[in-house]
């Protein structure tokens, strides 16, 4: 499973740099509450994507 998801990330590097740097800017800087919000949101989107495009758990 995690060879899958680094498969993926390798694959695509914009985005990975754009996914990790959101999530280091939300963890580490704290950005105003409006910005940190559409943050939020775009590493939600991004996230569902990569669920989407993975499929890990087939049944």
């Amino acid at each position: 499973m995690l060879n899958k998801v680094l498969t993926a990330l390798i694959d695509q590097p914009f985005f990975t740099s754009l996914f990790i740097a959101d999530f280091l800017v939300l963890l580490f800087h704290r950005p105003p509450f409006l910005f940190s919000i559409v943050m939020v949101g775009g590493l939600v989107a991004m996230s569902m994507y990569l669920g989407q495009k993975l499929q890990l758990f087939n049944k």
